[in-house]
């Protein structure tokens, strides 16, 4: 980034988020450092990034369990911390609830997080770039589960696909102003949501059934973020970028070994 510029990333005090805001302070950025729980983690980080200029990461509460707040906050964000430049809703929670078990609670936490606050997130950032002429750019990250669905995964699926959806609906509308929003669909990655423990994000966790056998690393979520919020995506709006180590080429493939004569049957069909 050749000018300093402000970008706000929702959970970032650790796995994706913290990777996330990480680059981006390399790349010269101010971030504002999003946490909801975290916020010793966010505090830390802050204090580890801060190296030359105390003012480069700044740690913010913002909580995406009450939609309801979320436009007001934005605004609040601005007026105590200056112009925002851009926005990453990378907060998200995960769960796996037995479909015979749904609860209509847990649906509208997850939901909460995971689909409206992002959402009102997006549309009060766009608010503000035209009020004040910033050719602001948005990631939003989902998931691979935005797309294709997983046991136990309705409440976080049908979160994640909401999302998706109603992001390139932003996107539409946003274009004619000159404001882009894409989206990063992670696959598995090594971070605490999925089990790996604060602080390990360079572990390399094996996965025999992702073509690239391993699970991702944070920072490759990270470098996909930095682009796609860089000049060099200037002409991406409403695109989904799936950073999941070949997952999704999977779909077929446990099907096919199970039927090893598949081949010899298509031979003599086409005979």
């Amino acid at each position: 980034m050749d000018e300093q510029r402000t970008a706000l990333v929702t959970g970032a005090s650790s796995g994706i988020g913290s990777a996330i805001a990480r680059r981006l302070v390399h790349d010269g950025a101010r971030v504002l450092v999003g946490y909801h729980s975290g916020r010793a983690r966010a505090e830390q980080l802050c204090d580890t990034l801060n190296t030359s200029d105390v003012d480069q990461a700044v740690p913010i509460h913002i909580d995406l369990t009450d939609p309801q707040s979320i436009p007001g906050r934005f605004d609040e964000l601005t007026t105590i911390h200056g112009p925002i430049h851009h926005l990453v809703n990378n907060a998200g929670i995960n769960d796996r609830s037995p479909a015979l078990a749904l609860d209509h609670v847990r649906l509208e936490e997850v939901i909460a997080v995971n689909l409206s606050s992002p959402l009102l997130l997006s549309s009060a950032a766009a608010r503000y770039f035209v009020a004040n002429n910033v050719g602001g750019s948005i990631v939003t990250v989902t998931s691979v589960h935005d797309q294709i669905p997983i046991t136990g995964g309705a409440l976080y699926c049908a979160s994640k696909g909401g999302l998706a959806v109603a992001s390139r609906a932003l996107a539409l509308e946003f274009a004619e102003h000159g404001i882009r929003l894409n989206l990063v669909a992670p696959g598995e990655t090594a971070t605490p949501m999925n089990g790996i423990p604060h602080g390990a994000d360079n572990e390399i966790v094996e996965r025999p059934a992702i073509p690239m056998r391993r699970a991702g690393q944070p920072a490759e979520i990270a470098n996909t973020v930095a682009w796609l919020l860089s000049p060099e995506a200037s002409y991406m709006t409403g695109a989904t970028l799936y950073v999941d180590g070949g997952l999704m080429l999977t779909a077929a493939e446990e099907n096919a070994k199970a039927a090893p004569h598949t081949g010899h049957f298509l031979e003599r069909s086409l005979s």
